[in-house]
């Protein structure tokens, strides 16, 4: 789960300005004392250089565009900070908001040069990417270094075989392993300071290993992880040529889990593009990368489920790129084409709704679930009549921060919610999220950095000693 504000493109141009205000960032900034402690400097109307403060960028926005951006430019070099909200992000803000101001008159070419460098500061915002898209002029995606040679290396040596490491199966409407029930509980995991597309590429296994700790001494038997395919595979997506150091990461987490008695439910296809090449039409260039991490897996004694898809039922819709049929003939074809790679670990797609649309498909059914919990029983029901397969709760949680929340209504509702969910005879769930995230650098800090059952301190929130854990 990674909430991003609302695309603005759909209101009118006399609205446009106010909606994006009110979605992307407090604009505008924050007022913030004229004092700076290393002033920057910008050339002034005269041509001269005049020193920029934070009190500078107040001053010119709405007004003044370029020398906001000079402005901001300048306090970005010399790692000056201007409140909570870090440079980088009001930098993106501005060149979203000044190419809305471009389009809106008319200047479209100048437009989507602002649109263009917003998306370069941060991809995976959508407010410029959709303004993009909508303009038909997404830039060309830039080809990826190739890292080795255009021959994938023979599938590594496999850490056990079926007979040897059982698998988790279904058992009626429940789970099993080796013949004893077993119920999963549940963590989301990312590292705390590598969340989301950071995971692969700047992950600390020392840190890891800490954190898998915590998680298991807490006494939760299962993680829910997600495997981003861009940083996994150099060059040649077709060919699935990887990348060393990014698998080594990964590896490192697997090891690390099984040393730890805590299984994976593993996330394929986390953070896929559904714009330049995307994932539900464009079938072969992301089948050789599933193919291989599958089989580097498959045998592995900790793996207990694939999840083919965090999230799929977004991808259609009134407001989506993709009809349903699309993301459905997408999702058929990719289980099968595991199934056809490992016929021993059980499949599920994590939808958040419309989860009986998998059921033919899958092994047992995901639901997510961010509301009341006096909502989850009907919800259970309605899916339970549907389909005899297990049900897993694999994604439910609160931030202890924002309107109306904290630590304590945290604890509350996600204790309401697991209650339901137990009492509905789910076979497992699964936590949003274990830890609290450290923002990435010219990261704002948001609701969705802290959901965590811990704190970065790795000390405990209250939501914790709610669960029904040993």
């Amino acid at each position: 789960m990674n909430k991003r504000p609302a695309s603005c493109f759909l209101l009118p141009f006399i609205l446009i300005l106010a909606a994006c205000t009110a979605t992307l960032t407090p604009l505008p900034p924050e007022a913030i004392p004229a004092a700076s402690p290393t002033p920057a400097t910008t050339p002034n109307s005269a041509g001269q250089l005049a020193a920029a403060t934070c009190a500078d960028i107040d001053a010119a926005w709405g007004r003044d565009w370029p020398r906001l951006l000079a402005v901001l430019d300048r306090l970005i070099q010399n790692g000056q900070r201007c409140g909570d909200e870090p440079l980088l992000s009001k930098k993106y803000a501005a060149h979203f908001i000044f190419g809305v101001s471009l389009e809106e008159q008319g200047q479209l070419a100048a437009a989507i040069e602002q649109y263009r460098a917003a998306l370069a500061i941060d991809p995976q915002r959508k407010e410029a990417l959709n303004a993009l898209f909508r303009l038909k002029s997404l830039p060309r995606p830039t080809p990826p270094v190739c890292l080795s040679t255009p021959t994938p290396p023979p599938d590594p040596a496999p850490t056990a075989t079926p007979a040897t490491a059982p698998s988790v199966t279904v058992s009626g409407q429940q789970l099993s392993l080796s013949g004893r029930p077993f119920v999963i509980k549940g963590v989301n995991y990312y590292p705390r300071q590598a969340p989301w597309e950071q995971f692969l590429t700047a992950a600390d296994p020392a840190q890891m290993a800490q954190e898998l700790d915590v998680i298991q001494q807490a006494g939760f038997n299962t993680l829910r992880v997600f495997v981003w395919y861009q940083p996994l595979f150099t060059c040649q997506p077709e060919d699935a040529i990887p990348n060393p150091a990014a698998f080594e990461r990964l590896d490192q987490l697997f090891a690390l889990a099984e040393a730890r008695q805590l299984k994976l439910i593993v996330s394929l296809n986390d953070l896929a593009d559904v714009t330049f090449r995307p994932l539900y039409t464009d079938w072969a260039h992301y089948d050789a990368q599933t193919t291989y991490i599958v089989r580097r897996y498959r045998h592995h004694p900790g793996l207990l489920a694939w999840d083919v898809r965090n999230g799929g039922n977004h991808d259609y819709g009134p407001d989506a790129r993709f009809s349903e049929a699309e993301v459905l003939a997408w999702l058929k074809h990719i289980t099968q084409l595991i199934r056809a790679e490992d016929p021993h670990h059980l499949l599920t797609a994590g939808w958040s709704d419309d989860t009986a649309l998998t059921a033919p498909l899958v092994d047992f059914l995901s639901i997510q679930h961010w509301d009341d919990a006096r909502q989850l029983p009907a919800r259970l029901a309605e899916l339970r009549q549907a389909s005899p397969k297990p049900i897993v709760l694999l994604a439910a949680g609160f931030p202890s921060v924002g309107e109306g929340e904290d630590e304590a209504a945290q604890a509350k509702n996600l204790a309401g919610v697991i209650t339901a969910a137990r009492r509905a005879g789910v076979a497992g769930w699964v936590i949003w999220t274990a830890f609290n995230f450290e923002p990435a650098p010219g990261q704002a800090v948001t609701v969705d950095h802290n959901f965590g059952l811990w704190r970065l301190d790795l000390s405990p929130k209250p939501a914790l000693k709610s669960l029904p854990l040993p």
